[in-house]
C-alpha cells in the first residue's frame, strides 16, 4: 500500500501509464493498492477535502494511513477475494465495521483513543461517498450508525513539563537565545509550528501594551493585569490550512528577557537584513535564520537528551509538554480568572482550543506539577509572573558584545 499526500508539489511526469503531462504544481492525495493501481474513491476523498481546505495536509496524512489499515483488513477477508480495492470499500456493511473494531481492540491491542481516531477517519470517507455534499453519492447511505461503534476513549491525565523540567532543559543550552525561546514557549503556550511567525513587532507591541497602561486598538479578549501582556499568535489550527489569529498571555519577566536579546548586537546584526526590521522573526538560530518546526524540535530533543543523561529530568521533553505546562500555569494563576471556570475559559482562548472540552483535560493537576506551582514554605500558589521571574534568575546568560551565537 502506497500513499502520497502532497501540497503544491511539482509534477514533472504522470503517475499513470500512457498519460503525458507538462510540468505543473499539484496538491492532493493518491492511494495505491498492492498492485500499484490508484484507489479511486480514497484518492478522490483526500484530494477533495484538502483542496476545499476541509482538512489540512497533516490531517490528510493521518486519514490516508487510517484508510490504508482498513483496506489491509478488508483484503484478508474471504468474501473480498478477487475484488478490486474500490469494490471492497463499496461493499462494506455494519457487521464488517463491527468486526474491524473488534479486530483493532483484541488482535492489534490498540487503545481506545487510537481506535476512535481510526473510526473517525473512516466515517469521514463514507460520509463523502454517501452524503452528496462533495460529489454525486456512490452509496445510498453510510454503513456507519449515527453513534460511534467504538467505546469512548478513557480520559488520560495530560503529561507536561514542570518548571523544574523547563529549567533543567534550558540549562543544557550554552546560548541565551535558545534559553529565552524555551521560556517564551512555556510562558505563552504556543505550538512549535507557530514560533516562526512571531515577529519583532509582536514582541514590541506586547511590551508597549504593558507600558501604556493597557491601551490597545485591537479587540483583546484575554485577561490582562499588571505584569501580563497579550501577544498576537498566528495560529496553526485554522480551518483547513489557514492561519487563525488569537492572543496569548505572556508575563513581563519573559518580555524583558526577550527585549534584552533584541537589544543585543547579536540580534541587531541579523535584524539589519530586513528592509523593515519589525518584520524580523523574534527568534533566530545561530545563522540568523528563522527556526522551522523540524530544526526547533531537534534542538529541544538535544537539550532534553542531555538533561536525561544527567538525571535532571525523568522523561523526554518536547515542545508540546511546554504547551501543556503553560495550560497548568494559567489554570492555577489567581490573576488570570476569578474562579476555576473562568481560568479554564482563558486556557481555551490563549491556547487556541476550538472546544472547551479540549481544555478540560487540564482540570486534574498531577502532584509534581502542583508542587512546582506552590511556594515550598507556605503552600501558597504562586502567580505565573513569580514563576517566570524565578526561571529568569535560574537560567539567564549574558550576551557579550562579541558573541556570534
Amino acid at each position: 500500500m502506497d500513499i502520497r499526500v502532497v501540497q503544491k508539489s511539482l509534477l514533472t511526469e504522470s503517475l499513470i501509464e500512457n498519460v503525458e503531462v507538462g510540468s505543473q504544481s499539484v496538491s492532493g492525495g493518491l492511494v495505491f493498492d498492492d498492485q500499484e493501481k490508484v484507489v479511486q474513491y480514497a484518492s478522490e476523498w483526500l484530494t477533495t477535502l484538502t483542496d476545499l481546505q476541509v482538512i489540512g495536509y497533516k490531517s490528510a496524512q493521518t486519514y490516508a494511513r487510517n484508510i490504508s489499515y482498513f483496506i489491509e483488513f478488508l483484503s484478508l477477508r474471504a468474501e473480498n477475494e478477487g475484488l478490486t480495492t474500490d469494490e471492497m470499500l463499496l461493499r462494506v456493511t455494519l457487521s464488517v465495521l463491527e468486526d474491524w473494531i473488534i479486530h483493532l481492540l483484541e488482535s492489534e491491542c490498540l487503545d481506545r483513543s487510537t481506535v476512535r481516531n481510526r473510526e473517525g477517519s473512516l466515517r469521514s470517507f463514507y460520509d463523502f461517498l454517501s452524503s452528496g455534499d462533495y460529489r454525486d453519492a456512490v452509496l445510498e447511505a453510510s454503513p456507519f450508525p449515527k453513534k460511534f461503534i467504538s467505546a469512548k476513549p478513557h480520559q488520560k491525565q495530560v503529561v507536561s513539563a514542570s518548571l523544574s523540567d523547563l529549567v533543567a532543559v534550558m540549562n543544557q543550552s550554552p546560548y541565551e537565545r535558545e534559553r529565552l525561546l524555551f521560556q517564551f514557549m512555556y510562558d505563552s503556550g504556543v505550538r512549535i509550528s507557530e514560533v516562526q511567525r512571531v515577529t519583532y513587532r509582536d514582541i514590541q507591541e506586547a511590551i508597549n501594551f504593558s507600558d501604556s497602561e493597557f491601551v490597545s486598538s485591537k479587540n483583546i479578549d484575554v485577561p490582562v493585569q499588571p505584569g501580563y501582556a497579550p501577544i498576537l499568535i498566528r495560529g496553526s489550527k485554522g480551518r483547513g490550512n489557514s492561519i487563525k489569529e488569537r492572543f496569548a498571555v505572556i508575563t513581563t519577566p519573559t518580555l524583558k528577557r526577550i527585549a534584552s536579546y533584541h537589544a543585543s548586537p547579536l540580534y541587531r546584526r541579523y535584524q539589519a537584513r530586513f528592509q523593515n526590521r519589525n518584520d524580523c522573526p523574534a527568534f533566530l538560530n545561530s545563522e540568523g535564520n528563522v527556526y522551522n518546526e523540524s530544526t526547533l524540535s531537534k534542538m529541544i530533543e538535544r537539550r532534553s537528551n542531555a538533561a536525561i543523561k544527567k538525571n535532571l529530568v525523568s522523561k523526554k521533553i518536547h515542545a508540546h509538554l511546554f504547551r501543556h505546562g503553560s495550560a497548568y500555569l494559567t489554570l492555577k494563576d489567581p490573576n488570570l480568572g476569578e474562579d476555576a471556570l473562568e481560568r479554564l475559559v482563558n486556557v481555551q482562548k490563549t491556547l487556541g482550543h476550538a472546544f472547551i472540552s479540549t481544555s478540560e483535560r487540564y482540570t486534574s493537576i498531577p502532584h509534581d506539577i502542583y508542587d512546582s506551582m506552590a511556594d515550598s514554605s507556605s503552600g501558597r500558589l504562586r502567580s505565573k509572573i513569580e514563576k517566570m521571574q524565578e526561571v529568569v534568575e535560574r537560567t539567564k546568560l549574558r550576551i557579550k558584545l562579541g558573541d556570534d551565537k
